[in-house]
This record gives structure tokens, C-alpha cells and sequence, in this order.
């Protein structure tokens, strides 16, 4: 998608796409990373870190993404369901611990807007 405009996204890559309020997200990049693939990444980093250090808290610095597969992998939800839930922008930050519910994670957010 290098050198497309943002507005053309539906048109490009329809049907294929979830279409939020923000977001346009095109579900099939030819030669790039899917989501279900995002997914997976999300999971070994959350193995590693309860592998490497359990009972710490760590600030992982990620992009949007990213940052809802980790989610979704982290509370074991679709990732085309975690892609609509909520945005997940610049700046944000979402707390994933077992003691706060998937509903109660976005702890600091602020409105953007991608389109």
C-alpha cells in the first residue's frame, strides 16, 4: 500500500477490510503480516515475558496493532473483535493484568483520528 492514499483503502483491498469509526484495516497486505499472524507474534512475546519476568511489571512500547493483538491474545478474545472495541493510538496505554478485566484496560486515551 506504499504511495496510496488512505481514502482509497476500501476500493483497493474491499471486500476484504473491517471499517471502524478511525480505522480502515485491509486484512490481506500481499507480502505483509497478517493479523492472525500478529496474533501469534502477540503470544510469544507474552510467553516470554511471563517466562523471563514473571511477577515484574514491564512497559512494553508497541504500535496500535500490535497493541490490540497483544490484547486480544493477553484475555484470549477474537482479534477481529479486538480490532472494533476500541482505538488504540498514540500515546495510550493499556494495562493487561489479571487483575483487571479486558473492559477496564484502556487507562489513558485520547481522541485521534487516522482518516
Amino acid at each position: 500500500m506504499t504511495g496510496q492514499y488512505m481514502r482509497d483503502i476500501e476500493t483497493l483491498c474491499g471486500p476484504d477490510i473491517i471499517k471502524t469509526e478511525t480505522i480502515t484495516y485491509f486484512l490481506s497486505p500481499s507480502g505483509g503480516e497478517t493479523f492472525p499472524m500478529a496474533l501469534d507474534r502477540a503470544k510469544k512475546v507474552l510467553e516470554y515475558m511471563l517466562e523471563n519476568h514473571k511477577n515484574q511489571t514491564v512497559l512494553l512500547v508497541t504500535h496500535s496493532d500490535f497493541g490490540k493483538m497483544l490484547y486480544a491474545a493477553y484475555y484470549n478474545l477474537d482479534w477481529r473483535e479486538v480490532l472494533t472495541m476500541f482505538h488504540f493510538g498514540n500515546s495510550e496505554l493499556l494495562l493487561l493484568s489479571d487483575d483487571s478485566a479486558p473492559e477496564d484496560t484502556h487507562i489513558f486515551s485520547f481522541d485521534q483520528h487516522n482518516h
